[in-house]
């Protein structure tokens, strides 16, 4: 007889059936009110890698499934087929197949969301909100993982925008099943801020998966650097001015809450929950009357630029503050600017071989690396891969997807010489 993962990869194949004999396009079919009264299906339609409690016959996402799930191009478009149904059921669309070419995946509310409300999302015990879970697991260990944070951004915004709409476990769940298989990404706004403060749960998820994104090199703490990165990328999501953070007072706080320099898993949610709290507050009384989202965008963009003005050469960065940067994009992004034009010698506007070289060694200088350690026939065979018409030489667009390609190669380095 059929393996479960055989019958589960023919269902999504549409070469197969559920134990029910019930076909992928037959369940997709159904309306909203028999896809919310019946309760064995969304265990086949969105599985995961644990053992159903409701459910005996439900298929296990099991690693060679999983691998399966993230390569094959048939599952992949039927599985997000799956979720943008469920969407339609809960009163929220997706951008999938309509965003223009560099526009992130989203997921809205719909004109009938508020029709949809009380079946899919008042409480108490609603159990949709045990099958968004689902589908968040589900989309993380199947290789979706922009659909999976699309879709955790929106229920993120619906947590602000209804408060006490949906518990608390529920809401830390969320978080917890958004980050299966990737990292946290988002931006912090001041009314998700004021959320995060307000739920316990929400404050307690995120604060593992924020411990976690910046716990760079894995040591089970947050060093000086660490925090500086979290900290700078929390005020540019709030429209802070950087230059309010220094050394020092960052300093004086991990003494406050943790010990010897640095803040433990354990000591870090009350030290987060303080720096929140005090940005917070600063954002507030920085908007005043004006609109907030404009004056966000502009600071956001003056920010990032006196950033990256400030450290204008790569031997400024300190290795563990270098390696943090790997997890903020915003940051990231900025500086591969800046550093670009440095190492453009000529100003074409391409780093050829010999201007990547220079690029490549400054930058295990400032991870404490031997220099030697960069070949340019490593260097030469590196630029092909990310440049788009595969030539030896990178543009602007191209420089910073091999930038954080060199840095995650050498941080395991720097780390391990530490």
């Amino acid at each position: 007889p059929p393996s479960s993962r055989d019958e589960l990869c023919a269902f999504f194949r549409g070469t197969g059936t559920d134990v029910e004999f019930r076909t992928l396009e037959f369940i997709l079919a159904w309306d909203d009110t028999l896809m919310e009264v019946c309760h064995d299906y969304i265990q086949w339609v969105l599985p995961t890698d644990e053992v159903s409690r409701f459910n005996s016959d439900a298929p296990i996402l099991d690693e060679e499934t999983q691998r399966i799930f993230s390569t094959d191009l048939v599952i992949r478009k039927n599985l997000r087929r799956v979720l943008q149904r469920f969407l339609k059921f809960l009163g929220l669309a997706d951008n999938f197949d309509t965003r223009a070419d560099g526009e992130q995946l989203s997921i809205q509310k719909t004109d009938n969301f508020e029709r949809r409300m009380l079946m899919c999302w008042r409480g108490p015990m609603n159990h949709n909100w045990r099958r968004l879970s689902r589908a968040l697991r589900c989309l993380g260990l199947s290789g979706l993982e922009e659909e999976q944070q699309a879709l955790l951004a929106c229920l993120e915004e619906l947590i602000v925008e209804h408060p006490g709409m949906i518990e608390e476990t529920s809401i830390g769940k969320w978080v917890d099943e958004g980050c299966v298989k990737s990292k946290l990404v988002h931006s912090v706004t001041p009314g998700y801020a004021a959320a995060v403060l307000a739920s316990p749960n929400l404050q307690a998820a995120l604060c593992k998966q924020y411990f976690h994104k910046y716990d760079m090199n894995g040591d089970g703490s947050l060093c000086l650097d660490e925090v500086t990165c979290l900290t700078r990328e929390l005020h540019i999501s709030l429209g802070l001015p950087l230059d309010t953070i220094t050394e020092t007072h960052l300093s004086q706080t991990i003494s406050e809450f943790g010990h010897g320099g640095e803040l433990s898993a354990e000591e870090f949610p009350k030290w987060f929950a303080k720096e929140l709290e005090n940005t917070s507050q600063e954002a507030a009384n920085k908007c005043d009357n004006e609109d907030a989202q404009s004056v966000n965008t502009k600071v956001q963009e003056e920010q990032l630029e006196d950033e990256a003005s400030g450290a204008d050469d790569l031997m400024e960065l300190r290795p563990a503050y270098l390696s943090a940067l790997s997890s903020s994009p915003m940051l990231l992004k900025t500086l591969c600017g800046r550093f670009f034009k440095r190492y453009d010698k000529n100003s074409d506007g391409r780093l050829v071989p010999e201007e990547a070289m220079k690029c490549a060694q400054d930058l295990n200088v400032a991870l404490g690396l031997p220099i030697d350690s960069v070949t340019m026939q490593e260097v030469e065979e590196s630029l092909p891969v990310f440049s788009e018409t595969g030539s030896a030489s990178l543009n602007c667009e191209e420089f910073p997807a091999w930038f954080q390609g060199r840095l995650r190669l050498r941080k395991s380095s720097s780390f391990s010489s530490m």
